[in-house]
């Protein structure tokens, strides 16, 4: 007895194309049937953009990758922040190259003084000028002062006059940068990329926040990620105030730069400093790490000011608005 196999046809339609269509793509199912045509301009706007698209991608990636590898590394911060101080630094010597270069024509003065006036005391100032220009005569008829001698107290008055007004002018401008640079946070505490900013964020933890419970907590600071032990870096000038374990902060620090201001490290693998010791701006405090409530490896960094936390990212580019406004002609 044998078996009958129903025969299978495979039926192919060709037809020609509509003008203007290029491509037509149709998906037939039993009950209804679609169908999308293209046109050639169409299909070249859609490859155009596609490869376009691409390319944008590898530049951005191609930056991305630069730019995070820069940031990633602390000793390209470290030498970036080194510089920076070299070029404050610099800035804030002109004010005293200057009282120096007064101070030495003050001494001119007093040494002209001297040849001219043996018995002057000393600091006492310069003789006044005569209106005239003939030099004027004193009780046994010579002249009070040597031929050529008014001519040179004239330069060096106003020598004297020059350097002392421009002397001022540069420490009046300078003044204001030295009392708050030393001991104000201008620079990154590390390098890494900011993982999670200052203010309201989801909390990572579903019972332990730094600032209570729930879906929502208030972040007091900024969290810096990168590798395990990436260096640490005192942020300017003070004294550490607290080192050690800090609850869910972790291994931590806290350092006091003025009365009002303070700075917290957080999160640490390990410490290098102690309570009590004086720190300065570019000083490895510790290594980076995640102890205490830390969902990675990451710096929580804080900024005080009175007691209360304030946004740190206005802070981190402090020295640099610093140098750019030093560099700016007065």
């Amino acid at each position: 007895m044998s078996t009958h196999q129903p025969e299978r046809r495979l039926a192919v339609r060709s037809s020609r194309p509509e003008s203007g269509r290029w491509l037509t793509v149709m998906v037939v199912f039993s009950h209804r049937t679609f169908r999308w045509s293209l046109t050639r301009r169409l299909m070249l706007w859609v490859l155009g953009s596609v490869v376009g698209f691409g390319v944008l991608a590898m530049i951005g990636s191609g930056y991305g990758f630069w730019a995070t590898k820069k940031i990633m590394s602390f000793s390209y911060l470290q030498k970036e922040t080194q510089e920076q101080q070299e070029q404050l630094r610099s800035s804030l010597n002109q004010a005293q190259t200057l009282e120096n270069e007064v101070a030495t024509l003050r001494q001119q003065q007093t040494e002209l003084l001297k040849l001219l006036d043996p018995k002057a005391p000393a600091g006492s100032p310069l003789p006044a000028l005569p209106k005239s220009s003939k030099p004027a005569p004193n009780k046994s008829g010579a002249n009070a002062l040597p031929p050529g001698t008014q001519e040179r107290l004239s330069r060096l008055r106003q020598d004297l006059d020059a350097s002392a007004q421009q002397a001022a002018a540069v420490k009046a401008r300078m003044e204001p940068v030295i009392r708050a640079w030393s001991h104000t946070p201008s620079i990154p505490p590390t390098a890494g990329y900011l993982s999670s900013g200052f203010g309201i964020r989801v909390n990572p933890f579903s019972r332990s926040n730094e600032s209570g419970d729930g879906l929502l907590g208030y972040h007091t600071g900024l969290d810096i990620s990168n590798s395990l032990d990436t260096p640490i870096q005192a942020t300017a000038d003070g004294e550490v105030v607290e080192a050690g374990w800090m609850d869910r902060y972790g291994w931590g620090i806290r350092i006091r730069h003025t009365e009002d201001l303070e700075t917290l490290y957080a999160h640490l693998d390990r410490l290098d400093v102690k309570v009590g010791q004086k720190v300065s701006r570019g000083d490895i405090l510790g290594f980076m790490g995640r102890s205490g409530n830390a969902t990675g490896v990451h710096l929580h960094y804080e900024v005080r000011l009175k007691g209360k936390p304030v946004n740190p990212q206005p802070y981190l580019r402090l020295q640099r608005q610093w140098l750019s406004a030093l560099s700016r002609p007065s």
